[in-house]
């Protein structure tokens, strides 16, 4: 038997609290589980209670950021 994570019932009936994402794929996956029952990594750190999408956005906004604050640096020495 496949275990496929919380069913969306399961979800409902406890507090948000308790579910996070799992760093390496993202899945929803309890809080106190020691292994992904996705991607099967281990979870040494935990999970993760912010969404992956937004997650990536954040990283992908800050490079973006430091690229325009380094090119307006260098334009500046023109």
């Amino acid at each position: 038997m496949i275990d496929e994570g919380p069913s969306p019932e399961d979800i409902e009936r406890f507090s948000d609290t308790e579910t996070g994402y799992c760093p390496h794929c993202g899945s929803d996956i309890w809080d106190d589980v020691s292994r992904c029952p996705s991607c099967q990594s281990w979870l040494h750190d935990g999970t993760s209670h912010r969404d992956p999408v937004t997650n990536d956005f954040r990283k992908r906004f800050l490079i973006f950021i430091v690229v325009a604050i380094l090119i307006a640096f260098l334009w500046s020495f023109r």
